[in-house]
């Protein structure tokens, strides 16, 4: 047991015997103990103690409390940023995977040799040529996440800028930064050819045929395809641009995407011919989804990329023409239809027009390039008409 040492020159000593020896601890009201080598009177002794009473002795102990951060820092932002209207807008999954960027973010050392992490450094002092090396970083290994890291740093810079003002809209670091990645070739539009291929092996009524007719002529994704339900099948009175009332059969739902953000977009599809044929031989007497598998249930959404991939397989397609695939040849049917581009965003449920133009570029791109043949193929018929007349003979 530890015996207070009585002497006044050495407050906070105390000793015990270990052996018949004694052993010296000092000790700090609330901290823990420190052991002193030697004895009182010794150099190495009174040197300790000196380092014991003057705090050098003592190891600071750092708790990092969650959600901590310091005034105007970028971790003060973050959280700043959790409790925006914005932010509270965005789904679930969009949240997660923004708050998991900022937090790697957050946890990046400013420099390398320096403990400071961009958590505790104030916004103001992220210059551009300070993010740009962050981000080029990045886009060294992968593009895309490039973009999606430089797009978290900005929500906290609008932060910085809209919300707090600690920082001005023009010292804003990402002005000049864009990080652009190539279009991706994943999921192309099913040419006419496969398309041909894949009806011809699949019949109509077939869940294969069913899935295909919905992904192509409604024009939505894999998780609207599994949920469309006969409930959504409407008959509804439309007065056109013209001033005609026609009786329209159509489905009318809201998209899956953003459900829990702002409820989902609406989405009125008239049925199409090819559509129509497509539907005819199923049952709709009992509800449901309209998409069901051999023991007439609902497909999982997850398991109709699975399906999609076997039933290509079997109509002897090659591989990477996908469900999603077909929401692309909806959209580029449209385009070379000559749909307008506004039309063509409200028929597919897009939230922007940047997608939409996409179609209509290559749309417009091929219209191009057949104009071109054409202006050849006449020219160079005219040319040949030419050659093949007789020659005029000039009389002087």
């Amino acid at each position: 047991m530890a015996r207070p040492f009585k002497n006044a020159t050495y407050p906070g000593l105390s000793f015990r015997l270990k052996n018949g020896k004694a052993v010296y601890r000092y000790r700090a009201k609330g901290m823990p103990e420190i052991h002193l080598p030697g004895r009182p009177g010794d150099p190495e002794f009174e040197a300790a103690y000196e380092k014991a009473t003057q705090g050098q002795g003592l190891k600071a102990l750092i708790i990092d409390l969650p959600g901590r951060a310091l005034p105007r820092t970028f971790g003060h932002a973050a959280r700043r940023l959790e409790r925006t209207m914005e932010w509270l807008d965005f789904d679930e999954a969009t949240q997660r995977k923004n708050a998991r960027l900022i937090e790697r973010f957050l946890e990046m050392k400013v420099d390398p040799d320096y403990p400071l992490k961009w958590r505790d450094t104030p916004v103001e002092h992220l210059d551009t040529d300070r993010l740009r090396v962050i981000v080029e970083g990045i886009f060294a290994t992968n593009r895309t996440v490039a973009k999606h890291f430089l797009v978290a740093i900005k929500k906290l810079l609008w932060v910085a800028i809209h919300v707090e003002k600690w920082i001005k809209s023009q010292n804003d670091p990402s002005l000049s930064i864009r990080v652009r990645i190539p279009k991706s070739t994943a999921n192309p539009a099913w040419p006419i050819a496969i398309r041909e291929k894949f009806e011809a092996r699949h019949p109509i009524g077939s869940a294969a045929r069913t899935c295909y007719a919905l992904g192509f002529w409604l024009g939505n994704r894999r998780s609207d395809v599994a949920a469309l339900d006969w409930e959504h099948l409407v008959v509804e009175e439309v007065e056109l641009f013209d001033g005609s009332i026609e009786v329209i059969e159509a489905f009318d739902f809201r998209q899956k995407k953003n459900r829990n953000r702002h409820g989902g977009r609406e989405m009125f599809i008239p049925i199409v011919d090819k559509l129509a044929q497509a539907l005819a031989p199923l049952d709709s007497s009992k509800g449901g989804t309209v998409l069901k598998n051999a023991y007439g249930r609902p497909f999982a959404e997850k398991s109709l990329t699975g399906m999609m991939a076997h039933w290509n397989k079997q109509a002897g397609i090659p591989t990477g023409f996908t469900l999603h695939g077909l929401r692309r040849t909806f959209g580029t049917y449209l385009a070379e239809c000559n749909i307008q581009a506004r039309a063509i965003m409200e028929a597919m449920g897009h939230s922007s027009m940047t997608v939409t133009d996409e179609y209509v570029r290559e749309a417009n791109k091929k219209r191009m390039a057949v104009d071109i043949a054409s202006a050849i193929n006449q020219r160079e018929a005219k040319r040949d008409a030419m050659r093949q007349r007789t020659p005029l003979r000039v009389i002087k």
